[in-house]
């Protein structure tokens, strides 16, 4: 009867962001993005980067059309571009974050239903799962290019718990970007943060269920309800 119980209280799936949270692309992005626009001939600096994480492609190119009003930024060549330089990078040298792998297994391990949900492009997603070695672990590989709206709408996270065939409400989500956080929180999810370093102490994370600096600190104790 208690492990019955114990099992009903446990959350059924979990759902994951990739960048900056599973993966250290984080700064993949940055090298990429400076080159790509520098070969347009212009400085995107860090400020500008950091004011687009966990947006989509063609998002983050409305607000770089904002910065450089006086350059043609084409989104189909400058996709292309970075999905090279970035794909490129983590295939040859991506590493996991702190903690990512072995959360993943505690997930699985606990017969949770899991699955990927990013802003990144389907090429960058499925170059960094298999980079980790973890594809055989999810269930589900959402991209946010495929959904009607971006983060922080909750759609790519609605549309991984119904791929998955568990309601959000029964879900754990782990985010690092405030946009994921927000995401995850309004599909009904429960949300553990983990924060990038400069963005640790913002106050938009409070609405996280849990914050974490790493995940090395996620144990399966967070799993139950």
């Amino acid at each position: 009867m208690g492990v019955e119980m114990d099992e009903v209280r446990r959350f059924k799936g979990a759902v994951f962001d990739l960048d900056g949270l599973l993966i250290d692309s984080e700064p993949v992005w940055m090298w990429a993005q400076t080159k790509a626009f520098r070969e347009l001939g212009v400085e995107l600096t860090e400020s500008m980067q950091l004011e687009t994480t966990g947006m989509r492609m063609h998002e983050t190119i409305v607000l770089w059309r904002g910065f450089f009003q006086g350059i043609e930024i084409d989104p189909v060549g400058i996709r292309l571009r970075l999905m090279e330089l970035v794909g490129g990078r983590i295939r040859e040298s991506g590493k996991p974050k702190p903690g990512a792998l072995r959360a993943l297994e505690i997930c699985r391990q606990a017969g949770c239903r899991m699955a990927i949900a990013s802003s990144s492009m389907p090429e960058i997603i499925e170059a960094a799962v298999d980079r980790l070695g973890a594809r055989g672990m999810f269930q589900a590989l959402v991209s946010a290019e495929g959904e009607a709206h971006g983060k922080p709408h909750p759609a790519v996270y609605l549309a991984a718990a119904k791929k998955l065939g568990v309601d959000p409400g029964d879900c754990i989500a782990f985010e690092d970007s405030v946009f994921g956080l927000q995401s995850a929180k309004a599909a009904g999810m429960h949300c553990i943060a983990v924060p990038e370093a400069h963005n640790r102490g913002r106050k938009e994370y409070a609405i996280a269920d849990r914050i974490l600096e790493s995940l090395e600190e996620f144990g399966e104790l967070f799993l139950r309800r």
